[in-house]
């Protein structure tokens, strides 16, 4: 008989304190190795819950596990605050969509009515995505692999442990591949490909925010689109850039309305832009 772990339990492993005393014990190995043999879900597919919408997400790997119960934690607040401006019907932008934690929960809300724009440049997370939205029976969300930036060109993107992905530069002290990969303009692509004109964006690029947004003016500055939630990786950004310059790129387009929301433990941080 297997065992599960109570949530409670399980969101205590993620506390900074706790995972302090396991690396200085050295036990991290072994207490990895356990948890996961407790908390692996049946079948290899993750459930996440959340304001009684149900969605679930293929594990392969450890480190699969422990980023969607991560994320799980982290993203909660967020996706309840994204979740309570959107209704069926919605377009949705997601940009730096990864594995579809946030593509699956906004599909499910806007409903088939609606439509969310994934766009993913890692051809790995690119096709978990996929796989994820079929495992979910969902049909109205339409992927890119494609990175969005100021221009159209071929660009590196380095890629660690197989999912935290950036185009600044490689990850210091982590062991880290690179592809390349196809980046456009968004507001371009979205042109070409007759794309809907987003109620809500996402972005989560690992510190390329500024380009995303310099790519996205024409759409962002629509009276349709009333918020942008981006998550701010200072550690990531380019040399000389600096956060307030992403914040007043975004008042300029029109979202007057800027909320910090911290992400717990970490450095990069949530600014959810509204337009009055």
């Amino acid at each position: 008989m297997k065992i599960r772990i109570p949530l409670f339990l399980k969101n205590l492993s993620y506390r900074s304190s706790v995972q302090e005393l396991v690396r200085v014990f050295h036990l991290r190995s072994i207490a990895r190795r356990l948890y996961c043999r407790w908390a692996w879900p049946p079948n290899d597919i993750f459930q996440f819950e959340i304001n009684s919408l149900r969605a679930q997400f293929y594990i392969q790997t450890p480190d699969d596990l422990r980023m969607m119960e991560s994320e799980r934690i982290k993203e909660q607040r967020m996706m309840e605050l994204l979740i309570s401006n959107l209704k069926p019907g919605d377009a949705v932008y997601d940009v730096g969509a990864s594995v579809g934690l946030y593509t699956i929960v906004l599909a499910k809300i806007v409903s088939n009515k609606g439509q969310v724009i994934a766009f993913e440049p890692n051809r790995q997370s690119y096709n978990r995505l996929r796989d994820n939205l079929r495992l979910n029976g969902l049909t109205n969300a339409r992927l890119f692999c494609k990175a969005l930036g100021e221009e159209n060109r071929k660009e590196k993107l380095y890629t660690a442990k197989g999912r935290l992905s950036t185009l600044i530069r490689p990850l210091r002290g982590i062991e880290t591949d690179y592809e390349f990969i196809e980046m456009v303009e968004g507001d371009r692509l979205r042109e070409a490909e007759n794309l809907p004109l987003p109620q809500l964006v996402k972005i989560d690029v690992e510190g390329y925010e500024y380009a995303v947004i310099q790519g996205l003016r024409q759409t962002l500055r629509q009276p349709t689109c009333k918020l942008v939630c981006c998550e701010i990786h200072p550690q990531f950004l380019p040399v000389n850039a600096k956060p307030e310059m992403i914040l007043d790129l975004l008042k300029s387009l029109g979202f007057s309305q800027i909320e910090i929301h911290p992400c717990r433990g970490r450095i990069e941080y949530h600014a959810i832009c509204f337009k009055p």
